[in-house]
């Protein structure tokens, strides 16, 4: 369950990078415009505009919303998608010095748990804190691009005559929605390299579930690399065949999700470019 649950995270992480076809999204009974907004890395606000909401409170269980087109934008031309994180409060916690602490506003953090203007913030509550994950737009980068270290020089692992990012010891078809991507199981704090020289458009954990790192090569290919227990790589970085992006946990058995995507359509991992 734990796997499945991190790899779904991870495949909307993947999701978020790219630009979104119009889609409509019927409202579940437990969901909020800030779930809805998260799961699909857009802005409330822009959720919001769309289907010409003004109390995010009147939201009603079957209720069809559109879904915003593209992610918000931010000053420097930057994608920006938010998520959460977990945080238990302690004595001398409040919800306004929580949201200075993590760059985040309280009206954010009420809206990520349901929590009313009135609702006094208490020693052990449990409490998902928002915090923003950038992805570097190709039009506008903030700042140059550097060259990620070329740590493991040498050829690619092979299994079978193909080449992988990972020492393999099995793989396996995922399931559910991410049933066109693979799952690798490789060896304790084995280096994750990358199949393709490209960008790293996204870098970073995603909710409790590890790393994830997305590589765009030159011709346009997606690369989803998730459950990394460490990164080597910034959003920004250019990688080379073989660049190594982060390292697998140290158990017994790590496991890699590898998903690839061009123009929104998945690609067989085992068929997709390498090099």
């Amino acid at each position: 369950m734990f796997m499945q649950r991190m790899f779904l995270s991870v495949f909307l992480f993947a999701c978020v990078i790219r630009i979104f076809g119009e889609s409509v999204h019927t409202v579940k009974n437990d969901e909020t415009i800030y779930s809805i907004a998260l799961s699909y890395g857009v802005s409330m606000d822009a959720l919001m505009k769309l289907n010409g909401i003004t109390d995010p409170k009147k939201l009603r269980a079957g209720q069809k919303l559109k879904i915003p087109e593209k992610l918000a934008i931010g000053s420097h031309g930057q994608s920006v998608a938010t998520y959460n994180k977990e945080y238990t409060a302690i004595k001398g916690d409040t919800l306004f010095a929580l949201a200075r602490k993590n760059n985040t506003t309280v009206a954010a953090i009420r809206a990520a748990n349901g929590l009313s203007e009135s609702y006094v913030l208490k020693v052990g509550d449990k409490l998902k804190i928002p915090f923003a994950v950038t992805e570097q737009q190709n039009s506008a980068p903030s700042q140059p691009q550097r060259v990620a270290v070329q740590s493991n020089a040498g050829p690619l692992p092979k299994y079978g005559a193909t080449t992988w990012p990972v020492e393999v010891r099995s793989i396996a078809k995922a399931e559910g929605k991410l049933e066109n991507g693979v799952i690798v199981t490789s060896y304790a704090s084995e280096s994750v390299r990358s199949l393709t020289g490209g960008v790293v458009k996204a870098a970073g954990p995603y909710f409790n579930f590890r790393n994830v790192v997305v590589v765009q090569s030159k011709e346009g290919y997606l690369y989803t690399y998730g459950g990394c227990e460490r990164l080597s790589v910034k959003v920004g970085d250019q990688v080379g065949v073989g660049t190594e992006l982060g390292r697998l946990d140290t158990s017994n058995d790590p496991q890699l999700l590898l998903m690839v995507t061009k123009d929104n359509k998945s690609v067989n991992p085992h068929a997709a470019p390498r090099g």
